[in-house]
């Protein structure tokens, strides 16, 4: 038996239809059905039937396809596990974060963590807030680092730092020394304000600005990144957790916009955790360290 075929076996199941199975695999429609042909010659079973135009798992097909997927499973962490021994690791932490932590602060965490622990191979995964509760809960990753609190109860949850909201608007090239400030009621009056980056706080702090200018444009932008890129090409200005622009504002590419019309929220980041391995201690208390201590 070739884990090839059960590759081609669990794919042409999730597509049940051998053509678009060959299809995601990169590999001929003649060539899935002689894999699942060998397949059904060495388990002495039938693992499909058609279905019009399309294919079905037999009563077999779906009892079989289970330790089908286990044995992919096991086969693939197998080299995993040979590849971080082979590079040096004994251990392994995945992380599962949001984008906004993923383009901020965790490049600079993991490179000191990696430098501290050589030992230890980090994974990072990067989900939307709302999935990586579940990702942690699911044991597909070790630790979560998210910008909301998880939703199921046998997680642990707790808050990393607090980061204010600012607003950020496009550098107008003035000097800062000389250069009269930006003000809110020109942005608002001007330009449009990219909403929804953030999954928490844009609905209050929309109607407060609303609030002050009724008649305010709006565009969504679901990902920091992007609203920061919007930014600087002048589309727009937003409100943004001030981890997430340090650079920019650092080297000059966008401004913070000081206001006292429309109360800011503060954000959290947040460590979730369900259990805690000997990795996952070590990296919650150098992270702590780092922002605590």
């Amino acid at each position: 038996m070739q884990i090839n075929w059960l590759r081609t076996f669990i794919v042409a199941a999730e597509c049940e239809n051998f053509r678009l199975a060959s299809e995601k695999l990169f590999i001929s429609q003649p060539t899935v059905t002689v894999h699942i042909h060998h397949l059904e010659q060495v388990l002495g079973i039938k693992l499909f039937e058609k279905n019009g135009r399309n294919i079905e798992l037999t009563p077999a097909g779906k009892h079989y396809i289970y330790h089908a997927k286990k044995v992919v499973q096991g086969y693939n962490q197998g080299l995993q596990s040979l590849s971080s021994w082979q590079q040096g690791y004994d251990r392994k932490l995945t992380l599962a974060v949001s984008p906004l932590i993923a383009s901020s602060i965790l490049s600079y965490i993991v490179k000191r963590f990696m430098e501290r622990f050589p030992q230890i191979e980090v994974v990072v995964q990067v989900y939307e807030s709302q999935e990586i509760g579940n990702k942690v809960m699911l044991g597909d990753a070790n630790l979560g680092i998210s910008r909301i609190k998880p939703i199921q109860p046998e997680l642990t949850c707790e808050a990393l730092y607090e980061d204010p909201v600012i607003l950020i608007a496009q550098h107008d090239g003035g000097d800062p020394e000389s250069s009269p400030p930006i003000e809110l009621n020109d942005l608002l009056r001007n330009d449009v304000l990219l909403t929804h980056n953030h999954p928490l706080y844009w609905d209050d702090l929309l109607t407060g600005v609303r609030s002050i200018y009724p008649h305010l444009r709006t565009m969504v932008v679901s990902q920091v990144h992007v609203t920061k890129r919007f930014i600087e090409e002048g589309i727009g200005f937003s409100f943004l957790p001030r981890s997430s622009v340090r650079r920019e504002l650092l080297e000059g590419r966008v401004l913070e916009v000081h206001t006292q019309d429309v109360r800011l929220p503060m954000t959290y980041t947040y460590l979730v955790q369900k259990d805690q391995s000997e990795e996952v201690q070590q990296f919650i208390e150098f992270v702590s360290r780092y922002y605590l201590g």
